[in-house]
């Protein structure tokens, strides 16, 4: 039954102004600025929270609804434009590394809006994820390894797809040299929160009531880095919105990018 506006503005304030219910009814919330890189390590090391059970449980509830809805017809921007960046590559069923795969839902999004369907191989550090993965896709491959040291030869696969997982690793240096090197022809970096006008910044946040550190990357910060990688900007398409400029003063969005080798 669907309660009243009154009472769902009421219950949404209640929510809101409770550190405990918004951290566990909120999926991204109490957000912190963090100083640097080693700050930013330490509450990484600290959180465990994509490691979780309880973690993936909630964020695999939270995109049932969203994976229905692409079913019916209406999928949400960030999976349309993911299937874009992978159409716009034009190899057909490419072989494709999803890297920072979670539950492994962006196998079930590209079969469903890309015609001819991709090769998925879906890797995470959370063995968790993986188990869940494995569970949910048993026909699918899915592998426990670290982005930062991907377990595959050079040249393995046609595309790499980060998708909402840069952003998590603290590393991410090293990630973006581990995506060229493993990709033969492209590498797709999905949801990225980007800053036009400011340095990239560290924070922490509850996602799914789990603590996490995220970063939000300066674009010209990124767009070095990738070009150091030897990668070559080939498009570019705005995504769903994801603006800190409450903790940080600064406004962003998020972006994927498809890169060429």
């Amino acid at each position: 039954m669907k309660l009243p506006p009154i009472i769902r503005k009421f219950g949404g304030r209640i929510i809101k102004a409770t550190p405990i219910l918004r951290r566990q009814i909120l999926f991204s919330t109490d957000y912190r600025l963090l100083a640097d890189v080693e700050e930013a390590r330490s509450a990484a090391a600290s959180s465990g929270g994509w490691l979780a059970a309880r973690t993936v449980a909630r964020q695999e509830r939270a995109y049932d609804s969203l994976i229905a809805a692409m079913k019916r017809g209406d999928p949400r921007r960030d999976f349309k434009v993911a299937a874009e960046a992978i159409a716009a590559t034009g190899i057909p069923h490419p072989r494709l590394l999803d890297v920072g795969c979670g539950s492994g839902y962006y196998s079930e999004v590209f079969a469903t809006l890309l015609p001819d369907g991709v090769d998925y191989t879906g890797v995470d550090y959370s063995a968790a994820m993986i188990e869940r993965a494995r569970a949910r896709y048993p026909s699918t491959s899915f592998e426990v390894a670290d982005a930062t040291r991907l377990p595959y030869p050079d040249g393995t696969f046609d595309i790499v797809f980060n998708g909402v997982s840069l952003m998590h690793i603290i590393d991410y240096q090293a990630a973006i040299r581990e995506a060229a090197r493993v990709a033969a022809r492209y590498c797709v970096f999905h949801s990225v929160p980007v800053f036009d006008d400011y340095r990239t910044t560290y924070l922490s946040k509850y996602a799914y009531g789990a603590p996490v550190v995220e970063v939000v990357f300066g674009r010209q910060d990124l767009m070095s880095l990738c070009q150091a990688a030897g990668l070559r900007l080939e498009a570019e398409w705005p995504g769903i919105a994801y603006d800190v400029s409450a903790v940080t003063g600064h406004r962003s969005g998020t972006v994927t990018y498809l890169f060429a080798l």
